[in-house]
């Protein structure tokens, strides 16, 4: 079972929304993904978690991968059962904010599978950081480090890859980019950037690369 934290309004307005194995099974036959391979950064919990186990449910293969190993082992065992033909997911530790390890997760993806259909840049922190906050600019570079910095470099070491694929990049936003409140200043710069970013690269990467946000 899932979790899903959803964080909405002016003020802090958090609902939890448990998925069960039957939820995702409603969808199996909604679309087949058999043969596609999908990477979902920050997909050993909350979000990215439902995200990998939509995917492997409508076969894909999938990368589960974060920063805590006991999360993945955990997620990999429940996709792994949740898959159609029981494929067994990729499973790698790694921390976004180094380049040797996203260009790890990226080599090993290739390495296993042999291709990338789709790319789906999920894994962030939140903020509730204020501009006058003391710590306001250390809270900025941890977040913009995450939520986009991290975005942009995984986005043009998979390029190559998705252009042989004519592949996805879904990019994971947030309603704070629609309703705007007065904290988390820095994680809602940064989420905005990703929404002018998936523009951008729809423009400049299409026709090969569809890029979506959510």
């Amino acid at each position: 079972m899932i979790m899903v934290a959803m964080v909405s309004g002016a003020q802090i307005d958090t609902k939890y929304y448990e998925y069960s194995i039957d939820d995702y099974m409603k969808v199996k036959e909604s679309r087949n993904f058999t043969g596609k391979v999908v990477l979902t950064t920050g997909s050993s919990s909350g979000i990215g978690e439902g995200i990998v186990k939509l995917f492997a449910i409508l076969g894909a293969h999938v990368v589960v991968t974060g920063r805590n190993q006991t999360e993945i082992d955990i997620v990999a065992k429940e996709v792994q059962q949740l898959s159609p033909h029981q494929l067994k997911p990729l499973k790698i530790k790694a921390d976004l904010t180094k380049t040797s390890e996203m260009q790890f997760l990226l080599h090993e993806t290739i390495k296993t599978y042999g291709k990338l259909d789709v790319l789906v840049n999920n894994a962030g922190i939140g903020s509730m950081a204020q501009l006058m906050d003391k710590d306001f600019m250390k809270s900025y570079d941890s977040v913009f480090s995450i939520d986009l910095r991290a975005v942009v470099e995984l986005n043009r070491l998979a390029v190559p890859y998705l252009n042989q694929t004519n592949g996805t990049i879904i990019h994971i936003s947030s309603m704070c980019t629609h309703a705007p409140t007065n904290y988390g200043l820095d994680y809602s710069m940064a989420k905005e950037a990703m929404n002018m970013m998936t523009r951008v690269m729809a423009m400049e990467l299409g026709p090969f690369i569809r890029v979506n946000t959510l």
